[in-house]
């Protein structure tokens, strides 16, 4: 129907009812942001329209997290983390649950006739939890040291501690079964952090400790982000402290607590990796 003949004549006489419920349709598709997003991203208010935040699972830590009003949500990765930690200002909480046994008394008790009854009584104490806090110190690597099986051991200790991509040989480029890389201190240490420039790939690592006089011990992982070189950016290896770690002396360095990632498998694939820098983290 025309809207001449409604005695509408000017846009500004039209009334549009904004109250109405669509008859139970909705808008299904907004075009201009569906169209480039995958399965998994998510939508949020921009400054002035519906904007996309694509999906990012990182290295598998990640977490949404908001930055406040009038700021986009972010993917962050707790790895990224790292840069921020300095000495007393980051807190590891540990727990230790002691439960005790729970003590069983038994009370009996005399019936006429003869017959005797029990009745169990149980009693279980709260569980004792303590809580110790330890400061994350991290500081340069006192010794790095890059091994050829071929050649023999290079001392890449200024390399490790300085900010230039790619100038730590994490493994030879030839690519062989016990070339590794080695990172000490004076001190025992808990982690190491490596910041990777170019990843590796198709070689398996195995992660090892110094007990002195050249020889090697298994190391108990506790986490592993650091992925064998094998993914670009930040890393981290966490690790009890062994009671048998012992000093050693590596391409001259003497004096230093080692740990190192050494090639078990290489593969024809083969694709060396480098790292930019590194860093000793140390509970005190």
């Amino acid at each position: 129907m025309s809207l001449l003949t409604k005695g509408i004549t000017r846009l500004s006489q039209l009334d549009i009812d904004v109250d109405k419920d669509w008859q139970a349709k909705g808008i299904a598709n907004l075009r201009a942001i569906a169209t480039a997003m995958a399965h998994g991203d998510i939508a949020f208010r921009g400054a002035t329209i519906l904007e996309k935040l694509g999906a990012d699972a990182g290295k598998g830590y990640n977490f949404l997290r908001s930055r406040g009003p009038g700021l986009s949500p972010v993917w962050e990765d707790i790895e990224s983390l790292i840069q921020y930690m300095t000495a007393a200002a980051n807190r590891a909480v540990s727990f230790d649950l002691a439960i005790p046994v729970p003590a069983l008394t038994v009370a009996h008790l005399s019936r006429f006739g003869g017959g005797q009854g029990f009745v169990p009584q149980l009693s279980v104490s709260a569980p004792a939890v303590s809580e110790e806090t330890k400061a994350t110190v991290i500081k340069a690597v006192g010794g790095a040291v890059s091994h050829n099986e071929d050649v023999g051991d290079t001392d890449e200790t200024v390399a490790a501690n300085s900010t230039t991509p790619n100038d730590m040989t994490l493994l030879p480029a030839d690519g062989a079964i016990n070339d590794h890389y080695a990172l000490g201190d004076a001190d025992r240490f808990d982690a190491i952090c490596v910041d990777v420039g170019t990843p590796g790939a198709d070689y398996t690592l195995a992660y090892e400790y110094s007990k002195g006089g050249g020889a090697w011990g298994t190391l108990t992982v506790l986490h592993n982000s650091i992925t064998e070189w094998k993914s670009a950016g930040r890393g981290w290896l966490t690790f009890s402290r062994p009671a048998d770690w012992a000093t050693d002396a590596i391409a001259g360095i003497t004096g230093m607590y080692w740990i190192r990632a050494r090639a078990t498998s290489v593969g024809v694939g083969f694709v060396q990796p480098l790292g930019s820098q590194a860093w000793i983290l140390a509970y005190s």
